[in-house]
């Protein structure tokens, strides 16, 4: 069976981390309305859990739709994401069995999750002056298996399967 060498590994989830966290804090300032395009589409597990998992300062958010709502809809204040620190590892190398060993190399990068933790500060309400408060937001990434190319998604690579983020006091 193919694996990826850790050098890789380490070098695909660094991009995943660096990428996605650009474009999806950019987002939450600028372009909320594009929000549910940055998450996994939704499936219910055996389980019965649903994915993704979204919880935001500790209220757990039930699909990607109602999250962009809760921005779209002005009934979250401004933000500013000014990201102090990136962390990411490689979650599950192998999320899906790929038993054809000439699988080429772009098919195992795209079989990986990535866990990612973010910190930095956040600005609300005020748009230019005004305290900054910490954040913490660990994220687990997945392939894009959709792999839509919408004018919304821009093809977006990797989408949020589970996040967690909290201000930090």
């Amino acid at each position: 069976m193919n694996t990826l060498s850790e050098d890789v590994l380490t070098r695909v989830s660094t991009e995943a981390a660096e990428t996605f966290a650009d474009a999806y804090y950019t987002s939450l300032t600028s372009s909320r309305s594009t929000l549910s395009t940055f998450y996994a589409p939704q499936t219910t597990l055996p389980n019965g859990k649903l994915l993704p998992t979204i919880l935001w300062n500790g209220t757990s958010i039930p699909t990607p739709t109602a999250f962009q709502s809760l921005f779209a809809a002005e009934s979250m204040p401004y933000t500013y994401f000014e990201v102090q620190s990136l962390n990411a590892h490689v979650l599950n190398p192998s999320l899906e069995p790929i038993d054809d060993d000439r699988a080429g190399k772009n098919k195992i990068e795209n079989n990986i999750s990535v866990l990612v933790q973010v910190s930095g500060y956040v600005r609300l309400i005020e748009r230019k002056e005004g305290p900054m408060r910490g954040f913490s937001d660990t994220l687990v990434l997945v392939p894009n298996r959709e792999g839509t190319r919408g004018k919304s998604s821009v093809g977006r690579r990797w989408v949020v399967q589970s996040q967690n983020l909290r201000f930090v006091v």
